[in-house]
């Protein structure tokens, strides 16, 4: 096992924020990719300007929807003076209406707590403004620009015409709080054979790119540019002690929510094939899920999809799909499997745990900010609740396998909803840990980046983990910088994959002649079969994978502190719970080798 902390800088891991002139990352997408979400890259030559505001840097985001803060979206004058500005470049805001999380008020939670998550963003869909007489292209930047321009101070108008023009003026400090919504992307190691790679270091061999040569590139791939393949293993699944048994030594077992794909069947796992569709797992198996997070999450998605968002790819249920997006070919999705694979890592390294698998990501490897957002506000209200016999109240740590690029200086982006909703957690005990990325570049990237964020003492501050090779140098593909406050090994890692995923990809060789006939073994004689995971495990490289991983260690250094120390799991208050995760940290060796 390879580990260790990067120091952090004097000053909170304050440093210059110069990474303009590094590789952007993200501005590679397919079209297809874009189109199929609704995305549009960014880019500072043709974006459109305000005086007053820094020049952006790219990014990836999506062009038919804004984040407003629920606060906000709840003042009806203030939205109509929104919708007055809007209308001069022929847009309009159409709020999502009411919360469906409203029902999870303070209660016998810390309102203050309550009241920071009031304020978090929601998705705001764009739509043409009715009876306009133009056409009219649908565009967030655009739509974010004009209230700024409406919001920030300007010279007085030059003459009666252009003051009759003039749009309603807007406060700024409200105004500042609108975001757009990102694009997210998975960071594994990803790349199609039929040429359309997602995140990161893509592509098959030889064929380059924008951050690394071939060389580096193919070090990671397999067959046909695959960044996985089948492998076997020879060990059972890792001992895990029974519920009693946790519960008599630690108080309860440690529970890690792993926002990501969610899960498809796996033996290790406790998930089965239902036969009416979807998977099983049983209350004490290692994954769980909860049906009111997904129920949450899919709402919100309807809601902002059926006021005017159409492109919006609405996560379903809890279940890790669709297996391949383009059934004329049939390839296996770019991120087909990744919560089975990170699930494994933790059922590898701290056994006695249970994740908590939320889907939030597509097996396209795409995230919306907007799901995210919404789900670690609701897994922060029922952590805050503290109900005894609510499994997510127990959640210890969060692992967040993915990211974005800010078109923002850092100082702009620490008021982000994402943020927010993540030092809400961090603010209950809850450690935060997420993966750095995978563009060879130190430009931030976002949530990891947020480790640069001072927390008040006795709180533990996000964690990012960047990625190392087997023999602990850093891995080539991984992001790097003075944010960047741990690492772990993430290349080339053997985990747990769905033993039901089998796409078109077929053996190199395979002789006919000696197939045995049906119920015969062996079936027969072939070449490697590179989309046949029916072994359940898999071979694949990426930060993905060094964030789990460094979330174990804590959720095992928990179950020490709750041996050693007292530090029972079953505590309860936020001040337990924050002594529990300072204790955790401080008690994991700074370096395992």
């Amino acid at each position: 096992m390879k580990w260790y902390f990067q120091p952090r800088l004097d000053g909170a891991g304050a440093a210059p924020d110069n990474d303009d002139d590094f590789p952007p990352g993200l501005l590679d997408l397919p079209a297809s990719l874009l189109e199929r979400h609704g995305g549009r890259v960014l880019n500072p030559a043709r974006a459109v300007a305000v005086d007053g505001y820094p020049r952006p840097r790219p990014t990836v985001y999506r062009a038919r929807t804004l984040l407003v803060p629920d606060d906000l979206q709840g003042d009806s004058g203030f939205m109509t003076t929104v919708n007055a500005v809007l209308g001069i470049a022929g847009m309009m805001l159409v709020p999502p209406g009411e919360n469906a999380d409203a029902d999870l008020a303070a209660g016998d939670g810390d309102r203050r707590v309550f009241e920071d998550l009031a304020r978090l963003p929601r998705p705001a869909a764009l739509v043409p403004l009715p009876g306009y007489r133009h056409p009219v292209e649908i565009d967030a930047w655009t739509a974010l620009q004009t209230l700024r321009a409406a919001a920030a101070p300007g010279e007085q108008v030059a003459n009666e015409e252009s003051a009759a023009a003039e749009p309603p003026i807007l406060d700024k400090a409200s105004i500042d709080r609108f975001e757009l919504e990102h694009l997210l992307i998975g960071s594994p190691i990803t790349g199609s054979p039929v040429g359309e790679g997602g995140g990161g270091i893509t592509g098959g061999p030889g064929s380059g790119s924008d951050v690394s040569g071939p060389s580096t590139t193919s070090s990671y791939l397999f067959s046909g540019g695959d960044p996985r393949t089948p492998v076997a293993v020879f060990v059972k699944p890792p001992r895990r002690r029974r519920d009693a048994t946790c519960a008599s030594r630690y108080g309860r077992r440690p529970a890690i929510a792993v926002l990501d794909t969610g899960v498809r069947a796996h033996e290790w796992l406790d998930v089965g094939v239902n036969p009416a569709g979807g998977y099983t797992t049983s209350p004490s198996g290692f994954v769980t899920w909860d049906e009111r997070i997904q129920e949450h999450i899919r709402h919100e998605g309807e809601r902002a999809r059926a006021h005017g968002d159409k492109p919006r790819q609405v996560i379903q249920n809890a279940w890790d799909a669709p297996l391949a997006d383009n059934p004329l070919i049939g390839e296996l999705n770019e991120a087909l499997g990744h919560g089975t694979f990170i699930a494994g890592i933790v059922r590898q390294v701290a056994p006695e745990a249970q994740v908590l698998a939320v889907r939030v990501m597509r097996s396209d490897d795409i995230l919306n900010e907007g799901d995210i957002i919404c789900a670690l506000g609701h897994l922060a209200k029922r952590i805050a609740r503290a109900r005894p016999d609510d499994p997510v109240a127990r959640v210890d740590v969060v692992s967040l396998s993915f990211g974005y690029f800010s078109e923002s200086a850092h100082d702009k982006v620490v008021t982000s909803g994402l943020w927010q909703a993540i030092k809400v957690l961090i603010s209950l005990g809850v450690v935060v840990v997420a993966a750095a990325g995978n563009y060879a570049t130190n430009r931030k990237f976002y949530p990891a980046a947020f480790a640069l964020e001072p927390v008040p003492a006795g709180q533990v501050p996000l964690i990012s983990v960047g990625a190392l090779n087997p023999n602990g140098t850093k891995a080539m593909f991984s992001n790097d910088g003075h944010w960047v406050t741990a690492w772990a090994l993430g290349a080339c890692v053997v985990s747990t994959y769905p033993i039901d995923a089998d796409a078109s990809r077929t053996p190199a060789l395979r002789i006919p002649v000696n197939r045995m006939p049906s119920g015969h073994w062996p079936p027969g004689r072939e070449a490697l079969d590179p989309n046949d995971y029916s072994a359940g495990f898999a071979l694949w490289s990426g930060t993905s994978f060094s964030a789990p991983y460094g979330a174990a260690l804590i959720a095992k250094s928990l179950l020490k502190g709750a041996v050693g120390s007292g530090l029972k799991l079953d505590s309860p208050g936020d001040e337990e719970r924050r002594k529990r995760a300072v204790a955790a940290c401080n008690n994991l060796p700074r370096r395992i080798l």
